[in-house]
């Protein structure tokens, strides 16, 4: 229970600091909004020259930068109602087959003596034919005691890491085998398939995970961007809410600008894109959060500067959305055919990619399918004559299913 009455004596308290930090960031973000004015009045060749010294300056131009006044290439087509847009979507999504997956997980539940987990991938995709084509479907995994033991200071112990970054691989494993599978069948006269990966090609986050999670989350990924370009299929890495600060950084570097860490790349870049329009593409060259330690990025061989990206308007209320792009789709001519795409999924999606969007909504695992996963679990083990002993909390649930 919440009580109206503290919360307004509380916000009238301390409103003052709410007004001060919101003061501070207006006056951050002014002084990166300036700068990237006077970016977009530069050339590409002067941009590189003033970068060339930074090991990870955050970005670097492609030669789609000096084709992109005030940094914004338009989409040159307008609707006059929703109709208009959906009728122009489905002309450019047919025959292209789009697919996704998305996944879920069951962490151990410390109440049960016998460590035991699950994730879940489900995968969606739509062949966008005249005739209804499109397949839907989950894989599901459990993991083992010994699956759960992570290395620690040279113990083993039992890490929740370990669930997240199984989920990870099984997600991209699901992507490849789909991958493949498309391009055995693809005929020469058919149209592009495009993959969607619902988080960042560049994982970041892997920053701050254990050694041996960090290289599992490197290997995996490495292995989608391989498999991409191996089968000539594109993988887009879709961020509704970037709070990437790639464009940021270099603008610090190019333009000696105090760090600030609350402006965002997709804050910075939205007043210059009306719907459908993107920014070019650039290349990411991010660092890691600890400076004295090589980001993740760095350590992706290949496609260490082999990932581009560029912010793309998919909601007139919202800021754009970040797209990740392995370089290769770009230099072989293929970007914007890709990004008609995106932009007619999310028309289709009304404001989300619609691929995605279905299969997410196929991996969620409720509370209450947790639960029984549990109970199935606890009735399994008693039938193979496991004693498995369970805490009363975990009991109590088991009992309301």
């Amino acid at each position: 229970m919440i009580l109206t009455h503290k919360i307004v004596e509380q916000l009238q308290e301390k409103w003052p600091q709410f007004v001060a930090f919101d003061d501070s960031l207006r006056d951050e973000a002014k002084d990166y909004k300036h700068a990237l004015g006077k970016l977009a009045e530069i050339s590409g060749e002067n941009l590189l020259s003033q970068l060339s010294n930074e090991k990870t300056p955050g970005a670097l131009p492609t030669a789609e930068f000096e084709t992109a006044p005030n940094l914004c290439l338009k989409f040159p087509l307008e609707f006059g109602n929703h109709q208009e847009a959906r009728a122009w979507a489905c002309d450019a999504l047919l025959n292209h087959t789009t697919f996704a997956v998305d996944g879920s997980q069951i962490r151990h539940d410390p109440g049960l003596s016998v460590p035991v987990a699950a994730v879940q991938v489900a995968w969606f995709e739509n062949r966008h034919r005249r005739e209804a084509s499109y397949t839907k479907d989950i894989t599901f995994e459990i993991l083992t005691p010994e699956e759960l033991l992570v290395e620690f200071n040279g113990d083993r112990i039992f890490s929740e890491q370990t669930v997240s970054t199984r989920r990870f691989e099984l997600e991209i494993e699901t992507l490849c085998n789909l991958m493949q599978k498309l391009a055995t069948e693809r005929e020469q006269s058919s149209r592009l398939p495009v993959a969607l990966f619902d988080s960042s090609l560049v994982i970041s986050f892997a920053d701050r995970l254990q050694e041996e999670m960090r290289a599992r989350h490197v290997n995996a990924m490495l292995r989608l961007l391989r498999c991409s370009k191996q089968t000539g299929i594109p993988v887009v890495g879709y961020i509704d809410s970037s709070y990437a600060r790639d464009l940021t950084n270099m603008l610090a570097h190019c333009f000696s600008l105090n760090e600030a860490c609350r402006v965002h790349d997709a804050q910075l870049v939205s007043g210059r894109l009306e719907w459908g329009a993107r920014t070019p593409l650039f290349i990411c060259a991010r660092g890691g959060a600890d400076r004295k330690r090589a980001g993740v990025l760095e350590s992706f061989e290949e496609y260490r500067r082999g990932i581009g990206f560029l912010y793309l308007r998919t909601n007139s209320s919202t800021p754009p959305a970040r797209l990740e792009i392995p370089l290769w789709v770009y230099e072989q001519g293929l970007l914007n055919e890709v990004i008609d795409i995106i932009r007619a999924e999310v028309i289709v999606g009304n404001g989300y990619p619609y691929v995605i969007e279905t299969s997410d909504a196929a991996a969620v695992i409720t509370s209450r399918e947790r639960e029984a996963f549990y109970a199935i679990f606890q009735r399994f083990a008693s039938e193979q004559g496991v004693e498995l002993r369970v805490s009363q909390k975990a009991t109590s649930k088991l009992r309301r299913r």
